[in-house]
C-alpha cells in the first residue's frame, strides 16, 4: 500500500514539474517573438531627409564692356556720373539672335537697366517689362542715327511706384535698345536725355 502511494506522489511531483517547464518555454517564445517584431518595426522604419528644391540657374553672366563692344556694334556707354555699372549676357537660343547684353548702373539715386541685342527684331521686348503702360510716346533720338534715331518712351504709375522705361531700334545693322528706370517718383524726370547721353562714337562700326 505504501508503495502505490509514493508511486503516486512521485507521478504528481512529475507532472508538475512537467508543466512548469512547458509554461516557462512558452513564456520564453512569447518574450523572443515580441523582441523579434519591436525590432522588425525599428528597422523597417526609414526616415528618409525632404528633397531640397531645385532653383532655376541664372541665365545671367558676368563680362566686360570690352567683350559686349567686340560683339555688339553700336553699343551703349554708361552716362557721365553713373555708379555700380555692371555689365552682364545672357545667350539667345534663338536662330539668328545675338547675345543680350545688359548694362545696369546708379544715376541721382536711381536704378537703371539698359539693354541690347544684335539680330532682334524690331518687336522684340527685349527689356522684359510688361505692364499695362499709362503713356506712350513716340520720339526721335539725338547722336543715336546721325539724330534721326526714332524711339518710344512709355510711363506706368501706380500708388507706389513709377516706371519709366525708353526703346528704339537701329534698322541699319538690326539692334534693339532699351532703357528702364523704376522709382517711388519720377516726376519730372527726362528718360530720353539719359538715353542720348549714352551714346558712344567709339563704337560705331568701322566703314571700310
Amino acid at each position: 500500500m505504501k508503495k502505490l502511494k509514493t508511486r503516486k506522489y512521485f507521478s504528481l511531483v512529475l507532472v508538475s514539474l512537467f508543466i512548469l517547464i512547458v509554461g516557462c518555454g512558452k513564456e520564453a517564445v512569447s518574450e523572443n517573438t515580441q523582441d523579434n517584431d519591436a525590432s522588425f518595426e525599428e528597422t523597417s522604419v526609414v526616415e528618409t531627409a525632404p528633397e531640397e528644391p531645385v532653383g532655376m540657374p541664372n541665365p545671367w553672366s558676368d563680362c566686360t564692356e570690352e567683350e559686349a563692344a567686340s560683339v555688339c556694334p553700336r553699343l551703349f556707354k554708361a552716362p557721365v556720373g553713373a555708379s555700380n555699372i555692371k555689365w552682364s549676357k545672357m545667350e539667345d537660343q534663338t536662330e539668328g539672335k545675338g547675345i543680350l547684353f545688359q548694362l545696369s548702373f546708379t544715376l541721382d539715386g536711381n536704378e537703371f537697366c539698359a539693354r541690347a541685342q544684335c539680330g532682334a527684331a524690331e518687336t522684340d521686348e527685349i527689356h522684359g517689362l510688361y505692364y499695362d503702360w499709362n503713356v506712350t510716346d513716340d520720339c526721335t533720338l539725338a547722336n543715336w542715327g546721325e539724330g534721326h534715331m526714332q524711339g518710344k518712351t512709355y510711363r506706368y504709375i501706380d500708388d507706389n511706384n513709377t516706371v519709366d522705361l525708353i526703346t528704339w531700334y537701329d534698322i541699319e545693322i538690326g539692334i534693339a535698345y532699351s532703357l528702364s528706370v523704376s522709382a517711388a517718383d519720377l516726376d519730372g524726370f527726362d528718360i530720353q536725355a539719359i538715353a542720348e547721353q549714352m551714346y558712344n562714337a567709339d563704337n560705331e562700326p568701322v566703314v571700310p
